[in-house]
Parts: C-alpha cells; sequence; structure tokens
C-alpha cells in the first residue's frame, strides 16, 4: 500500500519549529491555591470557550478536576456545569470561583489565630539554654530526627536535636490523639506506593498528626458555612506539606569542574503518589497553614474586583433562567443522562487517560480528611490496584457511555474540545474508533504543552510533554467513513521518510519522541488514517540515532 506524502498544513508549522500550538501560561492568582493533578493552561481553555461560544451559552466539562474550565467559562460570561466522580475536585472548583468576603475571612483567621496558634507552635518548641524557640523544620532520616531548624529572631538556626527535642518529638503518639483524623486503609497500588495495610494517618508523624486534628477540629466549629469552607479548603491545600512526604532537596554545585552534592539543604515538594522519601521534612503545622492562607487570601482578594456573578443552579433546568453555575458530584456517565438531547453549546474536557492518573487514589488525603463519600466503582480509570476492577476494557466501556451521551447532549453543528494523550495503543485506538462511530466531523487537531513538566515527566526520555487537543463538530448528516488502524512495520519506508522529512525541517537540531508524534497523529488523522504508538517507538530506536533525548537523522 502507497501512502500519498502531505505537504504540513499551516495549522503545523509552529511544530516544525519545535513549538507547540498554544503555550501556557503558569499557574498564579486562584489557579495557584490548590494542587491539583493534570492541570491545564487556563489561557488555552480560556481561548476555546471564547472560540466555540457567545455570551450566555451552556458550557459542560464532565470531568471537570479543578474547575479551570468552569471559572473560565463563568469569568467570559457564559453558563458552566462542571462535572467530576471525585467530591475533592468539586470541593475545590467551588472555592476557586467563589467570592467568599475577604474582610470575614480576616476575623475568622485572627479568632482562629489567637485560639490555637499556642497551642500547636507549643509542639515545636525547641529549648537552647534558658532560651524558648519555635521550630520550624526537622529533618528525619529513616524515622531518626537528625536537625531542627528554627528562627532566633529572624536568623534561621540549624542544629543537630538534643535529648529535649528527641523526648518532645517521641511524646506524641497516634493513639493519644482525641480529635478527629482519618484512619482509613489505602488501596494496594505499588504505582502510586500504597498497600492496604497503610493508612492516611501513616503520612504524617504523630505531632504533625495531632496538630492538623487540632486545626480541623477548630476549623470544623466556623458557623458560618461559606467561610468554614474556604477555610478547609486552606486545610487541604496545605495539608501535603504538612507530611511525610515532603523531601529534603540536596543542592548540587560545582567542585574543580564536577558536579557534587553540597551540603545546603532545602525543602522540596510532594509529588505525584503517596512516596515517603527516606529523609523527609517535618514542618510546623501552623506554619503550613498560615502560609497557604496568606497565598490564598491574596487570590481572593483579586477575584473581589472582578466582575462576575455566581447564581448557582440545582439542576439543568434552571440554567434556563438565571443560574449560571452547576457542579454535580457524580460519575459523568450517569450525570450526562439528565441532560436533555440538544441542550448544550459546547464541551471541552480532560478525560481520565488511561492509566495515567488515578485520581479516587491519589485524592484519598484530602477526601478523607473532609470526610467525603467516595464511589470508587465507577470512576473511569485504569488502575494497577488488584483491590479494584479497573482494567482497560472497564475504562473503554465507560468512557465510550460518555463520550455518546456528549453526542446526544450537544446541539448540531455545536462543538466537542477533548484533551487527550497516552502512550498506551489501546486507548488511543478506543478513542479515535469510538469517536468517529459517532456524529462528530473531526474539524482540528492541535497540541498544548502543560504549564509545569511532572517528575515522571521530566525523567522519562518518551515522557508525555504536551496534550492533544481534538476539536469535533457535531453533524447529524455525516456519513461515517472508517479510521483506517495501518502497520507502522508494513508501511515501515512510508513512515521513515515522514520522519526524516520532519528532521530536515526542524532548525533545532532534533526532535524529542513527543514532538516527533505532536506531527505524526495530527497528520495521519487528517487522512484517515492511525497507527501504533508502540511501533513509532520501535522504529524511531532502529532507524534513527539519539542525542541528548532527541532523534537525528
Amino acid at each position: 500500500m502507497v501512502f500519498k506524502m502531505l505537504k504540513q498544513s499551516a495549522l503545523f508549522e509552529d511544530e516544525i519549529k519545535n513549538e507547540t500550538n498554544h503555550l501556557a501560561k503558569s499557574y498564579t492568582g486562584i489557579y495557584g491555591m490548590h494542587k491539583y493533578w493534570s492541570k491545564k493552561p487556563y489561557n488555552i481553555l480560556r481561548d476555546f470557550i471564547l472560540q466555540y461560544t457567545n455570551k450566555g451559552d451552556v458550557v459542560i466539562d464532565p470531568f471537570c478536576g479543578s474547575g479551570i474550565s468552569i471559572t473560565e467559562s463563568i469569568f467570559t460570561g457564559r453558563k458552566a456545569v462542571g462535572i467530576d466522580i471525585n467530591p475533592s475536585a468539586i470541593f475545590i472548583t467551588k472555592q476557586m470561583i467563589s467570592k467568599t468576603p475577604v474582610n470575614l475571612i480576616q476575623k475568622e483567621f485572627s479568632r482562629l489565630e489567637s485560639e490555637i496558634k499556642d497551642k500547636i507552635n507549643s509542639f515545636y518548641v525547641v529549648r537552647r539554654g534558658d532560651k524558648k524557640f519555635v521550630g520550624t523544620h526537622f529533618i528525619w532520616e529513616s524515622d531518626k530526627l537528625t536537625e531542627v531548624w528554627y528562627k532566633n529572631n529572624r536568623t534561621k538556626v540549624i542544629k543537630e536535636p538534643t535529648e529535649g527535642d528527641l523526648k518532645l518529638a517521641s511524646s506524641f503518639s497516634y493513639e493519644k490523639i482525641s480529635y478527629f483524623y482519618p484512619k482509613d486503609n489505602f488501596f494496594h497500588n505499588s504505582r502510586i506506593n500504597t498497600n492496604r495495610e497503610n493508612h492516611i494517618y501513616d503520612l504524617f508523624t504523630p505531632r504533625n498528626l495531632m496538630a492538623l486534628s487540632l486545626l480541623m477540629d477548630r476549623i470544623e466549629k466556623i458557623e458560618n458555612v461559606d467561610i468554614r469552607e474556604f477555610f478547609r479548603f486552606c486545610f487541604t491545600a496545605s495539608v501535603g506539606q504538612a507530611s511525610k512526604m515532603v523531601f529534603v532537596v540536596k543542592r548540587r554545585g560545582k567542585f574543580n569542574g564536577k558536579s557534587r552534592e553540597t551540603k545546603k539543604k532545602e525543602v522540596g515538594s510532594w509529588v505525584i503518589g503517596y512516596w515517603l522519601p527516606k529523609e523527609n521534612f517535618e514542618i510546623n503545622v501552623w506554619n503550613c497553614f498560615e502560609n497557604k492562607y496568606k497565598r490564598i487570601l491574596k487570590a481572593k482578594k483579586g477575584l473581589e474586583h472582578k466582575k462576575y456573578h455566581i447564581n448557582e443552579a440545582n439542576g439543568f433546568e434552571d440554567l434556563l433562567d438565571s443560574k449560571n453555575l452547576l457542579l454535580l458530584n457524580a460519575p459523568s456517565q450517569k450525570a450526562l443522562k439528565k441532560i436533555p438531547d440538544n441542550s448544550v453549546d459546547y464541551v471541552i474536557t480532560d478525560p481520565p487517560h488511561g492509566n495515567r492518573q488515578p485520581y479516587l487514589e491519589l485524592s484519598m488525603m484530602w477526601n478523607s480528611w473532609l470526610k467525603k463519600d467516595v464511589d470508587y466503582e465507577d470512576e473511569i480509570v485504569i488502575s494497577e490496584s488488584k483491590d479494584r476492577e479497573k482494567d482497560i476494557s472497564n475504562y473503554h466501556k465507560l468512557l465510550n457511555e460518555v463520550f455518546a451521551e456528549i453526542e446526544r447532549i450537544l446541539k448540531p453543528n455545536h462543538y466537542f474540545s477533548l484533551m487527550f494523550n497516552s502512550l498506551d495503543d489501546e486507548t488511543w485506538i478506543n478513542l479515535i474508533m469510538h469517536t468517529n462511530k459517532l456524529n462528530f466531523e473531526l474539524e482540528k487537531v492541535e497540541t498544548l504543552e502543560y504549564s509545569a513538566n511532572s517528575v515522571v515527566q521530566d525523567t522519562r526520555g518518551a515522557g508525555l510533554k504536551t496534550d492533544f487537543i481534538l476539536t469535533f463538530r457535531k453533524n447529524p448528516d455525516r456519513i461515517i467513513e472508517n479510521i483506517e488502524l495501518i502497520s507502522v512495520k508494513k508501511n515501515k519506508d512510508y513512515f521513515v521518510k515522514l520522519i526524516e522529512n520532519y528532521l530536515e525541517n526542524d532548525r533545532e537540531k532534533g526532535l524529542e519522541t513527543y514532538q516527533i508524534l505532536n506531527l505524526l497523529i495530527p497528520d495521519l488523522l487528517q487522512q484517515g488514517k492511525f497507527f501504533k504508538l508502540s511501533e513509532i517507538l520501535t522504529t524511531l530506536k532502529t532507524h534513527f540515532k539519539r542525542q541528548e533525548n532527541k532523534w537525528i537523522n
């Protein structure tokens, strides 16, 4: 079989220059308030919403995550429906968009501070001679306290622990804590470093768990619901940094031209999964909470003067009147069934990408502190946990149900933008083949870069550093033509020549794996064809040279 070599369209000219179609802006303001996985750049989502909708249109995101598509829809005068099975996602989304009175927040924080700050800080007292200080950071190595950090006026002091420091730290135990703290067991999933014998509380030292439980107990007593939810949000935003997952960063410097580790240690952050590093920080809980509170408060102040309003709906029919926001904590495949046919102006979403992120498992820490009930059974995910029957067939079945519902609720000749990426052949093929069976015409394939690369992305040669945005138009009169799945092995010469052309047109002397895929996938889809990504990876290894993570002729 011979394939016609297509000239690169204008859509992909930027990619030949080793760039992506859409460049991300960093997470600032409200978008930097709370951690969440696979956040998409707000500026790019806004551009898509503006391009495909008008003011007053209904925009739905069936997998809204931290709610960036929802906030941008509201900010631009659209009506928004956010759906997510993860209670934490809906909780975060609501806090992202809500205008909580700053003066009431500040008054409540003053009360919190006067009532429990000193109590919490007493857990971290550092005595040196006849002087008392408040410890800020404690370094543990293999469960042994090795370093104590505190401030003498404004000067940071780092010392080895004394007998008094060791005695104070060991005086705390999980059993002595009388306030609520989560006792949930993890699922067994080696990919995110969890096993069923471990509990949520194992992520924290007994001292920090005591401080956190005291803090949450006080927050739960706040009478004003909106203010209470705001401080619960500050709590979940800071709780990870109060865990044993915060690793120690040892700076690397040059000595006689060689890279070597210096003695200076810096505070890291917790990364994806529940990895407990051998050497970790125990950070003063009040400091964690106050620092995050100040950052969130600053972001909330920025919302005060933003011209938008929230009129929350109880159901979809309310959006036909003056309501403009509907948030549903439910599985998408079920929630979408309650929405009428041909009633939605635009769908934009970033569904779970196969096994890349088991969102509910990763959110167990937050959901357990918030005392949320979680529907694990209906989650659309491929999980490596043997405790869950979440394999690829279940994933495809449920995701395909969502695609069918999106087609049903979308108005004719309106658009559906799907953000996706995976290195798994089956996941990609199912996505392409199933959407092709529906009344969706693929209008455009674009790429976007992530706002920040994850640790995993940085360390894998074939790491996913961009997402694809596939935009479909619903065409009820569409004549469906099959997508042809072609063999890279059987059409080796064609693919090798295509990749050689990409490399010749590149000005940066080589392309990374993801950049080649960024070019191949749109090119083939525009021809009504697709391929197995694994076969492309094999072709690259056997027919091209590699130099510093880049493929060259």
